[in-house]
């Protein structure tokens, strides 16, 4: 089985903008005077006279200037935030932001639509002028929520209404005594000032109660959100999450790490479709997180024998004796150190041995005359049970020989074999994706293919 590691930026998602792209205050001051005033330099010795800079982040005015800068620079954004309210930051923010994409890579339409659940009674005369600001009327909708449902009724006024995700970002304690008694549990002072009203911040029975009311509604709503999302704020919130999810027989959910600086946050999402967590979303939960996981969608072994384009025959070859409908993607990589990837859909189990001799029946008492135009036996017509993805992946050295000309070239570097990995993307028979992956192997790693079982 494939392991799930935290990614090597201490955290942060691979497609934030910042990743390994920390700002340069001084350039970003020069371009926005208004961050000037609250530039702190140092020389650092190792530099000589060069002077580096940064700002106060337990100054919640100057974190506030700074975001300004940040989204009009990078997004075009012109935000206006009450100043006692929470002030995102904005790097943290955008790994939730591009976990969610993750999560929607197993659909490929265009247009996602999402609900974003807010706290903060000032937050919504603010949200609708920084909405008109940034001219997104067409784009944003901000609802006032009238009872203390989170998912409320006016969401889903069009019976066919349904949305692709929810995402918030829960108030994460349940008093002050709350807040003060985690301030003082850290070691150090916290790196940056957490400002923000009592609504935003503090909620009864903290974030666990909030998500588990989240959890509660979407048991009513289902299939109307595609994705259920939150963030959280304490890492012990993350297992009672997962414990009640499971209480409740929800099983289809995955979890991250997010990490900015010193800063540790943590989200989990759930489903009640077929749709399983997307290969993208899975590849940031901490190896301190895998025991709160669900079982893996992704089971892979590996080949010593194969070549990649015997090993892409062979799998062809497979996947039509079993009527699996499939699509290898062009690969157009010249030196073949990126994967083969075929999207597999499955309309029956066509691998059990009653099913292999019920198949080789068809194909002898028909003689052609079932054959459709590409001279197989006609496929299953039945709906789509099972859809699942498998690469096929060169294993190359980690160190490189010194003849290699560099990680993008194969000159001087062989491969040591090839890892066929199987990525459960929709279904809900883990049963069928796991003795479909255990007759894959079987016959990939023997000899010769026959054409009956």
């Amino acid at each position: 089985m494939s392991k799930r590691k935290l990614e090597s930026n201490a955290g942060m998602h691979p497609s934030n903008p910042y990743y390994n792209n920390k700002p340069d205050f001084v350039a970003l001051a020069e371009l926005y005077p208004s961050l000037k005033p609250f530039l702190i330099f140092k020389t650092e010795k190792s530099r000589g006279s060069v002077s580096q800079a940064t700002i106060n982040f337990r100054d919640p005015v100057a974190l506030r200037e700074l975001t300004y800068c940040l989204l009009k620079r990078d997004f075009s954004i012109q935000l206006d935030i009450p100043l006692d309210s929470l002030c995102p930051p904005i790097p943290n923010r955008l790994n939730y932001v591009c976990w969610i994409e993750d999560l929607m890579k197993n659909d490929t339409k265009k247009d996602i639509y999402g609900i974003d659940i807010g706290t903060g009674a000032s937050s919504i005369a603010f949200a609708n002028k920084n909405i008109s600001t940034n001219h997104l009327e067409q784009t944003i909708t901000v609802m006032k929520i009238t009872s203390s449902e989170i998912f409320q009724d006016a969401l889903f006024q069009d019976g066919n209404n349904c949305y692709d995700f929810s995402m918030c970002n829960p108030p994460f304690y349940e008093s002050e005594q709350d807040i003060q008694g985690s301030f003082m549990g850290k070691e150090d002072r916290p790196s940056a000032v957490c400002q923000g009203t009592s609504n935003e911040m503090i909620t009864k029975g903290g974030e666990v109660q909030f998500v588990k009311q989240m959890v509660d509604e979407s048991s009513s709503r289902r299939e109307r959100i595609r994705w259920y999302t939150s963030m959280l704020g304490k890492r012990g919130s993350v297992d009672e999450i997962t414990a009640y999810l499971r209480e409740k027989k929800i099983l289809n959910y995955t979890l991250t790490t997010f990490r900015q600086g010193q800063t540790n946050r943590w989200a989990i999402a759930w489903s009640y479709g077929e749709e399983r967590p997307s290969w993208a979303s899975m590849q940031h939960i901490s190896s301190k997180m895998i025991k709160l996981a669900p079982p893996a969608t992704i089971l892979s072994f590996v080949n010593k024998e194969l070549t990649i384009e015997n090993a892409i025959g062979r799998i062809e070859t497979i996947l039509d004796q079993l009527l699996v409908d499939q699509v290898l993607e062009d690969n157009e990589a010249q030196d073949q150190r990126e994967p083969a990837i075929f999207r597999c859909r499955v309309r029956r189990n066509t691998w059990s041995r009653a099913a292999r001799r019920a198949i080789a029946r068809q194909k002898l008492a028909s003689k052609g005359s079932a054959k459709d135009a590409t001279g197989n036996i006609e496929r299953p017509s039945e709906p789509v049970i099972l859809e699942f993805d498998l690469r096929v992946v060169p294993i190359f050295p980690k160190h490189p020989s010194p003849s290699s000309s560099g990680p993008t070239e194969s000159t001087g570097v062989t491969a040591l074999g090839l890892s066929i990995e199987q990525i459960w993307t929709s279904g809900l028979d883990r049963g069928l994706f796991e003795s479909f992956f255990l007759h894959l192997k079987s016959e990939v790693n023997k000899g010769p293919l026959e054409d009956t079982p």
